[in-house]
């Protein structure tokens, strides 16, 4: 077919003594002269470089105004994409003209269609900060990682006898930009909980502030799901109506005038259950704010975590003594 791959370096590069680097990249085409490759070195506390392409073709101009699509790789149901990838029928597709540029097409239509069910995903405007964290401590950490990053590729495309010191030295960088995004994330999540707690209990600025935060660590556990009319249900809302609606659905036996079983009869029940203000608030209070790391990674509700931003000061607790008592 006469395609060409571009990148010719490794593009995955492990920050672990005995791993070896290694091309997961595939950029292919029919005329190599029109574009240039470069391999930079990875970006945040990923171990995949960047891969840069520049071509020589103009597309169209577009408006510099609109969406971009972010997806959530962490939420991702892997399983469930590679089940569906498994299953699918591609021989229909891969086959199915006799234009390669046609075939192309239909199979990044089903790819996209299996990132659109498994990977949940949100349409951004574009422009902004993406990540306000962002300060000078970790441009300078991604400044020396990719120095170092460099200084291994030309090594081991010189077949220097200091490859591995050059590799040692970038994983040290690789490990010190980690430190420094994870501690600048976490600076940044403290002063934001330090704003929350100066904020008037009740006021406009507190709960537009607290529902940012809401908004920002809150993750839907399930991927979208697809309607009986194709679309697909992304909202909590449109899932429970679809999940209400599928029960309903097999729900609907035919009794044929059978008679209802008779259950046996218990004399024992269950004690109720009492959730009292005052324990909660005081469970509330008792969250350690060193353990905020932890619960970002390993919880999906915001509670914990607004009140691990505020500290001693629990503004979470004046949240819920406020919508208790309203």
């Amino acid at each position: 077919m006469g395609l060409s791959q571009l990148v010719k370096q490794a593009t995955r590069v492990p920050d672990v003594v005995g791993h070896t680097a290694n091309c997961l990249d595939l950029l292919l085409t029919t005329d190599p002269d029109r574009c240039i490759v470069t391999v930079s070195s990875p970006i945040g506390t990923s171990d995949h470089c960047l891969v840069k392409s520049v071509s020589t073709f103009s597309p169209p101009d577009c408006d510099s105004r609109g969406e971009r699509r972010m997806w959530r790789y962490k939420s991702a149901d892997w399983d469930e994409m590679r089940h569906f990838f498994a299953s699918y029928p591609w021989q229909q597709v891969c086959f199915s003209s006799e234009d390669p540029s046609s075939c192309a097409d239909a199979i990044s239509d089903v790819v996209r269609q299996a990132m659109e069910y498994y990977i949940p995903y949100s349409d951004v405007p574009v422009g902004g900060s993406a990540h306000p964290w962002f300060n000078a401590d970790c441009a300078e950490a991604e400044k020396r990682k990719h120095s170092a990053f460099l200084a291994w590729a030309d090594a081991r495309d010189r077949k220097a006898p200091d490859l591995s010191s050059k590799k040692r030295a970038f994983n040290h960088a690789a490990k010190s930009s980690k430190k420094a995004l994870r501690r600048a994330r976490f600076d940044r999540i403290t002063h934001i909980g330090k704003k929350l707690s100066a904020q008037p209990c009740g006021s406009r600025a507190f709960w537009s502030l607290a529902k940012s935060v809401e908004a920002n660590f809150c993750r839907p556990t399930l991927p979208p799901l697809v309607k009986p009319d194709g679309t697909l249900a992304h909202t909590a809302r449109e899932k429970a109506g679809l999940f209400a609606s599928l029960f309903a659905h097999n729900s609907r036996l035919d009794t044929s005038s059978a008679t209802p079983p008779s259950f046996p009869h218990c004399d024992s029940s269950m004690s109720e259950v009492r959730i009292r203000n005052k324990e909660v608030l005081r469970a509330l209070c008792r969250l350690d704010a060193s353990c905020l790391y932890t619960l970002e990674q390993h919880t999906h509700t915001a509670t914990p975590r607004v009140v691990a931003l505020a500290g001693e000061h629990t503004p979470a607790a004046r949240m819920m003594s406020h919508s208790t008592s309203a």
